[in-house]
């Protein structure tokens, strides 16, 4: 395979929006795989004020990059304050949840995030991480 072969087009232009407090978006922009197995899925999220997602046991591996906003995201009962730049592994069948974060004198609370899912690697015994862009 020649490296230009794996170069492919692809342009993603985000509107502006007003997400309402409690509103979920999820915009699935990638999704490949294999029958009805998912491979890897690629989702735009955002939160809005006051939104608490139900606590996330995922059978994929998962990684959130966040581009917007504050919240909270809890892995294995271990509380970690989200901000922008912030890119988060987390191992498949790991427990985890998310959440929206006040800030003080800040009324327009929300949190956009890349999320990807891919299938785990089973030889590989992961732990949790998190790195700041």
């Amino acid at each position: 395979m020649q490296a230009s072969d794996m170069r492919r087009s692809f342009h993603l232009q985000l509107s502006p929006i007003q997400i309402q407090p409690h509103q979920v978006l999820n915009v699935e922009i990638v999704q490949h795989g294999y029958g009805d197995q998912a491979i890897y899925q690629q989702s735009m999220m955002s939160l809005g004020a006051d939104v608490q997602l139900p606590e996330i046991c995922d059978a994929q591996a998962v990684t959130i990059a966040v581009l917007k906003g504050n919240g909270d995201l809890t892995v294995n009962d271990e509380l970690v304050a989200l901000e922008p730049g912030m890119f988060v592994f987390i191992p498949a069948n790991t427990s985890y949840q998310l959440q929206t974060r006040p800030l003080a004198g800040n009324s327009t609370r929300s949190l956009i995030f890349l999320l990807s899912r891919c299938r785990p690697d089973v030889t590989i015994d992961a732990s949790p991480w998190i790195i700041n862009l």
